[in-house]
């Protein structure tokens, strides 16, 4: 069966899209109409950078037809205008101006995000039941610099079920060129196509202000997914398929109807329910917010009497239905957190604690639950409180993430904590940076686990103390995937029988591994991962033959 959110489709009216007017902030500062959804990936992001399209009626979750039958269909999103060239045509009708709730990443830390990236890519391609990986690039922004076309190169040569598709508003320019090679490089795994009102070019797209009537008209082919002749991208596949190089792919203007209510957020203007009391003592570099006059209230419901408003709510993801089985299956006053509601005509409707509410009307034994009743009587108030609920909280940290564990007697997290305390190593309770590290101080608790689950206790703990022995600052994703490599592969093997004595020595003698591993791996193809460990080993081989 279909699932709604790809068939209850708006209405096309393009006529009627409203666009930002000249001088707006986020014209003049090259930004997102909502800077708030905007997450920076360095070390304290803690999240997912690629979104299945099964959260996403436009895209879908596993393409049907063509060459990728069969492929997870994932997309990616950065900063809309920050990343695309002032020249954009469409930088005012962008269609991230209605997605106020959609996450948007800023790469504070190139490297880190590479990897990040990877890690995902080979996390999904490892699934039994795809084809491969299809990814969306990009749902909003655009190509930000070169180097990062060059890293979806390295990804491209590293993963040969990955695929990409998009459009791009760079052509002509530098990092355009540089998407042009890579066209050429993967001609058919990198559909990136040149985008907006570019007139005559193949293999391109372009915006109409009209509803066609038929599926081809004068500036190309109408997209088949906006006129309803299928259901989303998944099911449809002309972008990227071969025999459409040719061609310019059509799209219908779409974008909000009205933008005044994120105007008044611009402006800083309070909704019509909010009513200010005497703002507590704050610092004085802070000023304090106006709250509601009214403290939420607890009141003990069924949780089948509760209400979802589908307006701004989630749909259920795979990782919803996975998060409500573990909250039934192992139910625990001591983790309930009450989910906030707000009195509506219709019952009290769930704003934040949709997964907790759903739980306990599934679980069975549990006649009632605490809520917090809050006033909200706009379903504007109520979606901005979901938003704020979902955005504004300090994220846990990897490292964090792992005492939490170890304090609980999590066994990985134990036995991790034993290979690290055995090397002499250290797992620093915050991020630290790079210029301020001391050695020793692991900063990839990701890659430690996952080389833990992998290659266990012996050889990490053997990995950390080379390490160590190296006075490496800090213990990085490169430097542990490198010494995982020279650990593990077989064309490794004589350097993995060396002392651990030549092999620090060789890690060592490398001033900057980070630096040296990028410069070797750019243009080859390698991962900078693989560079790395190449450089090690031969260092270590030259220094047992210099011996």
């Amino acid at each position: 069966m279909t699932e709604r959110r790809f068939t209850d489709k708006p209405d096309l009216d393009p006529t009627s899209v409203r666009g930002l007017p000249d001088g707006h902030p986020a014209l003049v500062e090259n930004r997102t109409l909502f800077p708030s959804t905007v997450v920076d990936i360095d070390e304290s992001f803690d999240g997912q950078l690629l979104v299945s399209g099964a959260n996403n009626r436009k895209l879908g979750k596993t393409i049907t037809k063509g060459r990728f039958q069969g492929y997870a269909l994932y997309g990616l999103s950065l900063e809309e205008r920050a990343t695309c060239p002032s020249t954009c045509s469409a930088r005012a009708i962008c269609y991230g101006n209605g997605m106020q709730l959609a996450r948007r990443h800023r790469i504070v830390d190139p490297g880190l995000f590479a990897v990040l990236l990877e890690d995902e890519i080979r996390t999904i391609l490892a699934e039994k039941k795809i084809a491969g990986l299809m990814v969306r690039l990009h749902v909003l922004g655009d190509f930000p610099n070169v180097e990062y076309v060059g890293m979806w190169a390295d990804l491209l040569d590293e993963h040969p079920k990955l695929a990409c598709y998009g459009y791009t508003h760079w052509h002509g320019t530098e990092i355009g060129d540089a998407i042009a090679a890579l066209k050429k490089r993967f001609p058919d795994r990198f559909r990136i196509r040149w985008s907006s009102h570019l007139g005559g070019i193949a293999d391109s797209a372009t915006i109409v202000n009209r509803v066609p009537l038929t599926p081809r008209v004068a500036e190309g082919i109408v997209c088949p997914a906006q006129t309803d002749a299928t259901a989303c991208c998944a099911s449809c596949g002309l972008c990227w398929e071969p025999h459409a190089k040719k061609e310019t792919i059509v799209f219908i203007k779409h974008g909000p109807k009205s933008l005044e209510t994120a105007a008044a957020k611009e402006r800083g203007e309070e909704s019509a329910d909010s009513r200010p009391i005497q703002p507590i003592s704050m610092p004085p570099a802070m000023k304090p917010n106006a709250v509601s006059a009214t403290a939420p209230q607890v009141r003990m419901v069924k949780p089948s009497d509760l209400r979802v408003e589908a307006a701004y709510q989630r749909d259920l993801s795979g990782k919803s239905i996975k998060l409500i089985r573990k909250i039934v299956t192992s139910w625990d006053w001591a983790k309930f957190k009450p989910p906030i509601c707000a009195e509506t005509a219709d019952g009290l409707v769930v704003i934040d604690g949709q997964h907790t509410a759903i739980a306990a009307a599934t679980h069975g034994g549990i006649s009632e639950i605490p809520v917090l009743v809050t006033k909200a009587n706009l379903i504007e108030r109520r979606a901005e409180a979901f938003v704020s609920h979902n955005r504004d909280r300090l994220a846990m940290t990897p490292a964090q993430i792992f005492y939490g564990d170890a304090a609980a007697r999590n066994g990985e997290a134990v036995a991790v904590l034993n290979c690290v305390v055995r090397a002499g190593a250290t797992i620093p309770r915050h991020a630290v940076g790079v210029k301020i590290a001391k050695p020793g101080e692991i900063s990839a608790v990701g890659i430690v686990r996952k080389m833990y689950r992998s290659a266990g206790p012996t050889l990490l703990t053997r990995a950390l103390s080379i390490s160590v022995q190296a006075r490496v600052a800090p213990i990085s994703h490169t430097v542990i995937n490198a010494l995982w490599m020279i650990l593990t592969e077989e064309r490794h093997q004589y350097v993995a029988k060396l002392s651990d004595d030549v092999i620090a020595g060789a890690l060592a003698s490398i001033t900057d591994i980070e630096r040296s591993a990028e410069s070797a791996a750019a243009g080859t193809g390698r991962s900078r991962f693989t560079a790395a460990a190449e450089i090690i080993a031969d260092k270590a081989r030259k220094a047992r033959a210099a011996a």
